[in-house]
């Protein structure tokens, strides 16, 4: 779904990781802190999204858990060449020209959650910002380590 509705021809792995938990679970968009400024625009929009009924105590732990799962669906993906492999051997998802089962495009295209401006905002906004790093994503949100990362990458 990210893949198919994204203005991004290749996304990072580990920044496809990052997006789909947030697809999963936008109201967490709400706990990036600092805000980036290239998110500045839409934190009205952000901090519209309704909170879910139970709370998540430990995203961290619920990230790592969601690794195993997105690592089998996207070799499942290289299976199906819907991603490419050169790509993922550079650690990096990109959608290649297979063209998907009209009844999986036709379910991708009525998800209630591409339609959602905060869909728009994880997809074409969110990889717009620095990822790595003491200032990048990973550090704002808590989700992921980034002491070892070199700047600037």
């Amino acid at each position: 779904m990210l893949l198919e509705h994204s203005v991004h021809d290749e996304i990072g792995i580990e920044l496809y990781r990052l997006l789909d938990f947030y697809i999963l679970f936008p109201h967490l968009l709400k706990n990036i802190s600092p805000l980036p400024i290239e998110l500045k625009a839409y934190k009205r929009l952000i901090e519209k999204i309704p909170d879910p009924f139970e709370s998540m105590l430990n995203t961290k732990r619920i990230i790592h858990e969601l690794e195993s799962l997105q690592t089998v669906a996207l070799h499942n993906l290289l299976a199906k060449k819907l991603i490419d492999i050169d790509s993922f051997k550079d650690k990096k998802v990109k959608r290649t020209d297979e063209v998907l089962p009209k009844s999986i495009s036709v379910a991708i295209n009525e998800a209630k959650n591409v339609n959602e401006e905060w869909f728009r905002v994880i997809a074409n906004e969110l990889p717009l910002v620095n990822f790595s790093g003491k200032k990048g994503l990973k550090m704002r949100t808590g989700l992921m380590e980034f002491r070892y990362d070199l700047e600037g990458l």
